[in-house]
């Protein structure tokens, strides 16, 4: 038996909620519309199944790359060779415990912060505005506003390469700004979040408030990842960019947002390779003229060792 009908046979199952298909854009699954075939796609909503998909892929050599909700990334226009997996059914799931809530990793973050505003939760008003999921959320340690994912997190569960859960406490995880050590498993599965009780109608109104500012600060309506570089220390890769005169600046179908610097666009039939490129260009503008090296918070997939 291949790998290709192996997985199809841990996926389609009778109960199975998981959805599978072969040679699927992923144009159709990014934030930035952009992004070749993979070799199989697959949304796993069970947890058994995506162990299973763990041992296939060790087994057989079979990379795999976990997607989120699409948003923080850019896939090669040459696609994927190899698995992609976004989390689904039980990784959507969120169970509260008093002031602890249980979110599982295939969680968007706006339906996080809503779910929680409503039941009187405070602390993950500032992720109404990022579109991505929790898992992407604890792996990069995503935030705005002066919060981030590890200000909340009590506990992370993770699926080692071998395909076992296992449970590590906040310090293990070893945030920091945007990044931790949770890149050194396969995934997160989810997390027990550690949040503060207040008034309902109180939370809701800041998060609302939080969600307008950064609609009218950022560009929403086009298609783009999200910030492209991290900011420097003391800094703002956003503002450095503008001091250069980059926003407007466009190669191909890719264009630094005329909204916000730190926002390459894709203003037309933009290709990966427009966007890799335009990003060189960015950084060179900064370093010859700021003195700075900006370093891309996107993350590539698809492009070999880079």
């Amino acid at each position: 038996m291949d790998w290709k009908t192996e997985l199809a046979s841990i996926i389609q199952t009778p109960s199975n909620a998981s959805k599978l298909r072969f040679g699927e854009p992923m144009s159709k699954h990014t934030y930035f519309g952009i992004g070749g075939r993979a070799t199989a796609y697959v949304e796993v909503a069970a947890v058994q199944e995506l162990t299973a998909v763990a041992g296939l892929s060790k087994r057989c050599q079979i990379p795999v790359a976990f997607i989120g909700r699409g948003s923080n990334l850019l896939i090669n226009d040459a696609g994927y060779d190899g698995i992609v997996i976004r989390l689904a059914g039980e990784f959507d799931q969120i169970e509260f415990n008093g002031n602890r809530v249980r979110a599982g990793a295939g969680v968007s973050l706006p339906k996080l912060s809503k779910t929680t505003a409503r039941r009187g939760l405070s602390g993950a008003e500032f992720a109404l505005g990022i579109p991505g999921s929790v898992g992407g959320a604890l792996i990069m340690n995503a935030g705005a506003w002066g919060s981030c994912f590890a200000d909340l997190v009590e506990q992370i569960q993770v699926m080692s390469y071998d395909g076992e859960l296992i449970d590590i406490s906040r310090d293990e995880a070893q945030f920091g700004y945007r990044k931790s050590r949770l890149q050194d498993y396969l995934c997160a599965a989810g997390a027990v979040l550690n949040l503060t009780p207040g008034n309902s109608e109180t939370i809701t109104a800041r998060m609302q408030e939080l969600y307008k500012q950064k609609i009218e600060s950022q560009p929403f309506v086009e298609d783009n990842a999200g910030c492209m570089f991290v900011n420097p220390p003391g800094s703002s890769a956003g503002k450095l960019i503008d001091e250069c005169g980059l926003k407007g600046y466009r190669i191909g179908g890719a264009e630094v947002s005329r909204i916000h610097g730190n926002f390459i666009i894709n203003a037309g039939a933009a290709t990966a390779q427009d966007v890799l490129t335009l990003t060189h260009r960015i950084q060179t503008h900064v370093k010859k003229e700021k003195g700075v090296n900006l370093q891309m918070e996107v993350k590539l997939l698809g492009f070999g060792d880079r």
